[in-house]
């Protein structure tokens, strides 16, 4: 039956183990907002930061574009996640403002994101280029995810309201470094362990690679610095892949 959707067994596999992983970092942050009361802001933040690294199941599906249903799965779970119905599980991941209004938005446009840019590179038949949505998706894990604690931290005397969202030097600048870092995870796993792109012969290109992770993260920073409230987990991915993708395409690392 399977194959007639053209999926194999080993493709259910991985995404089990996909969804298995995303559920538990839910669960974690479930757990430690409720028994460990660590409070929703930190819980969140740990979502934000972990459960997109489900991602890192792409290269091992026998049909690439299987990887989508993963983040679409919790794309109808957060779409369900108001009132009672799955209400109390997904607090952990819903911003103050989100609870309010009985939803997870900013979550639900996350798994939104991640689903549009998988299903592009591997729908596509593109997943060796996937190393250009997976620097967007870790920048806006890592980078974002980031950026408002260190900004609440040490800016919170120095704010400043920009489209409706509060924005600090000190969280400006945690989202280029730990965006960076992230541009560079995985840009290293995709881009050299699992497609071997940024590999010529037996050299490694660390050059070009370095080069697309500044870029990738200082667009992400302006990208971040002028989104208006709460689209920033729309914004910030989706712009950045495709400032990454043409700088790519410039240097001659995306080849199509």
């Amino acid at each position: 039956m399977l194959a007639e959707f053209g999926i194999e067994l080993n493709d259910v596999i991985v995404y089990l183990i996909a969804v298995f992983y995303a559920m538990m970092v839910l669960v974690v942050g479930d757990i430690g907002r409720r028994k460990l009361k660590l409070g929703s802001n930190f819980t969140r933040k740990t979502i934000h930061l972990f459960a997109g690294l489900a991602i890192w199941t792409v290269p091992y599906y026998p049909h690439p574009w299987v990887a989508t249903l993963v983040a679409l799965t919790f794309v109808v779970f957060l779409g369900l996640a108001s009132g009672e119905r799955f209400g109390r599980f997904f607090q952990a991941m819903a911003r103050p403002e989100d609870l309010e209004h009985g939803s997870v938005r900013g979550p639900f446009w996350y798994a939104v994101s991640i689903t549009i840019l998988t299903g592009v590179f591997t729908f596509t038949g593109y997943e060796r280029l996937y190393f250009v949505a997976a620097a967007a998706i870790h920048i806006m894990m890592f980078g974002d995810g980031m950026s408002a604690p260190i900004g609440l931290r040490y800016g919170k005397n120095h704010m400043h309201t920009i489209f409706g969202s509060k924005r600090s030097l000190p969280g400006c600048a945690a989202l280029f470094v730990f965006g960076f870092l992230g541009a560079i995870l995985a840009f290293w796993f995709f881009g050299i362990v699992n497609y071997g792109v940024f590999v010529s012969g037996s050299s490694i290109l660390w050059v070009p690679m370095f080069s697309l992770a500044l870029i990738g993260a200082a667009a992400a920073t302006l990208i971040e610095l002028v989104s208006p409230k709460g689209t920033d987990n729309v914004t910030l991915p989706f712009i950045t892949c495709l400032v990454i993708f043409l700088a790519g395409m410039a240097m001659g690392v995306v080849v199509l």
